[in-house]
């Protein structure tokens, strides 16, 4: 096992929207360009969600078990992928208009040795802040930019 902690990212927008777009379902899962998704409700504020994407050279199908502790954060076992027996967490701070994450976890591979663990965590959530970052960016001028939605964080018409 490798313990790891990524700390310092920062998504500049306010926390309720980034809840709102981690909950989005089809629109997170697009910004990553996830295929063949699957979702599964589990009890409490728990699910399993599963995908196929391009990682490490090649396709990978991944399966996560979560539970989300809103506000603070989810934790995430890996059910299926490269990463398959890892747990972490990721947690969220709140920062006025802006809000750091933060990735706590130890992380093992069935395929990886264990020097390149490390790296291909990294990697990974690279990957993921960056495509979450851009498409929080273009939530939020969404949001900004239609009169009927401004100061929604849901993004539902004001009544």
């Amino acid at each position: 096992m490798v313990f790891l902690r990524d700390e310092g990212s920062v998504f500049s927008a306010p926390l309720e929207l980034v809840w709102q777009f981690v909950g989005s379902g089809d629109r997170h899962s697009e910004a990553h360009g996830h295929s063949n998704t699957h979702r599964k409700a589990l009890p409490g504020h728990s699910g399993e969600y599963s995908w196929e994407q391009p990682f490490l050279g090649g396709a990978h199908r991944f399966t996560m078990r979560w539970t989300s502790f809103y506000p603070t954060g989810l934790a995430y076992e890996v059910l299926e992928g490269p990463f398959t027996g890892s747990t972490f967490f990721l947690y969220y701070t709140p920062m006025g208009d802006r809000t750091g994450v933060t990735v706590v976890g130890e992380f093992v591979s069935p395929t990886l040795p264990i020097p390149e663990i490390a790296p291909a965590v990294d990697r990974f959530f690279t990957i993921e802040f960056a495509q979450d970052h851009a498409a929080i960016q273009a939530l939020q001028a969404k949001i900004r930019d239609a009169p009927s939605e401004r100061g929604r964080v849901d993004g539902t018409p004001d009544q």
